[in-house]
This record gives structure tokens, sequence and C-alpha cells, in this order.
């Protein structure tokens, strides 16, 4: 799944997302494996919020996407931030292809969770694998299965903007473990309307733990993506931090 029309009302509808919680979160985990300054691919960068701030904390980054409307908004921020040293990659992230290894990957904000079903999730996780050092580590979030059947379910969003105005509408299909989001956006300066429809997947822990062992890979660390505190039953984001099996 890749967005279209909405990857450039993104950053606009999504500014109450904590980059910089995040990305303190995920190089303190790298630097304590001592990774940090190495190189760090992040997986469905988007418009690259998180992909600045690791370059912005010594990182050498690879920063990679399938849709091409997002990019060309991270493009354009890059130009402006002058961080050409950044690589930006146009690739499905579940066919990933990597000139050599990496020591960080990331992949956040519900990315596996918009892949499409568990044998993308299981492609992607086999190409972490395959890419990723001995010693490096994979840190990624997703919403819980939680958090799909009980906060999301079949809710009606309103965002109202000075320059846009966005409808968000949930659909719960739980027995295929998805919610379909139907976004409607109204360009309150063009007054041109866009709307898409994608799925969000869910997964239980154990289903996840699962797809990591198939690829090689083991949990190190998982908390609460948002509190950053224990996991909970009522966690609705989670964070982990994988390697590879010795």
């Amino acid at each position: 799944m890749s967005y279209k029309e909405f990857s450039y009302y993104y950053d606009y509808f999504n500014y109450n997302a904590d980059y910089d919680v995040l990305a303190d979160k995920i190089h303190s985990w790298a630097s304590a494996e001592k990774l940090d300054g190495k190189i760090a691919c992040d997986l469905g960068c988007g418009t690259g919020e998180l992909a600045i701030r690791l370059n912005e904390k010594g990182w050498d980054v690879i920063a990679v996407d399938c849709s091409e409307e997002m990019l060309d908004v991270f493009m354009d921020k890059r130009a402006e931030l002058g961080l050409y040293d950044i690589l930006i990659l146009n690739q499905d992230i579940t066919q990933l292809d990597m000139y050599g290894t990496v020591d960080l990957f990331t992949c956040t904000f519900d990315t596996v969770n918009h892949l499409n079903g568990a044998a993308d999730v299981q492609k992607l996780f086999d190409k972490v694998s395959l890419f990723m050092h001995p010693d490096g580590v994979f840190i990624f979030d997703m919403n819980s299965e939680y958090k799909h059947i009980n906060i999301l379910r079949n809710e009606k969003f309103s965002f109202e903007e000075e320059e846009a105005d966005c409808i968000w509408q949930n659909t719960l299909e739980k027995e295929n473990g998805r919610t379909k989001i139907s976004i409607t956006i109204n360009d309150k300066q063009s007054g041109e309307t866009y709307s898409e429809e994608f799925y969000e997947h869910f997964y239980s822990l154990e289903q996840i733990e699962s797809m990591l062992e198939k690829a090689g890979m083991k949990i190190c660390r998982v908390i609460d993506g948002e509190s950053f505190e224990d996991v909970s039953e009522t966690s609705q984001r989670y964070l982990f931090m994988v390697k590879k099996e010795q």
C-alpha cells in the first residue's frame, strides 16, 4: 500500500506525531548496542521526518518508500535542509534490494500494519534479516490488535484545519484481521476533493514473534510504543527491538 494524494497532506494532519521522542528512543537503543554513527535504513520512510532526525544524530541514512508522492515531499525537505547525504530509494520494502549490510533498520508509524497481510510482513522480515549486519538491530512499531478492535473500530474522525479538512472513516473487518480506512480531503484553497481507501492489518504478539523466528530473528525488547513503558493488555502500539539469532 502507498499513499497517493494524501501524501501531500500527511505532515499537515500528522502534526501531533512526536518524531523527536521516537528518534531519541531509537538512537538510545541502537547506541547501547554500540551502533551509533553507522548505517541506518528507514523502511517506509514517508515524508522523511524520522530519517532526517537520525541523520542529524550522526547516522548515515538510507530512506526507502514505495510511494513516489511521499518521496516527492521528502526530496523537497532534503533540498531545503541541504541534507543530500541522505540516500532516498523508491522501492517496495517487501522486495528490498541493498548493495551491502545495514547496522540499523527502522520501520515505524504503522508501516508493518499497512503491508498487504501476513505474507508481506514475512517478506519484509526476511529481507531485513538478509541485509542486516550480524550485530545489527531492527526497530519497528505496530498498532496493536487491541487498538484496532477497541479504539479504531468503526469510528469516524474529522480534522478541520485552515487549509484543508479531512474525514477519516474506519471499518473494522475483525474476521479478516484488518481495518479498512477511507479518507476524504477537502482542499479549501483549490476547492478540490480527494478520496483514498486502504487497509491496516493487525497481528498478535505471538504471530509477530513466529514470523520473526522464521526470518531468523528474535525479539530482544518490546515496550508500549506510546508511553515507552511495559506492554499491557491495553497497549495501542508496540515498539520492538529485534536481533538476528546467533
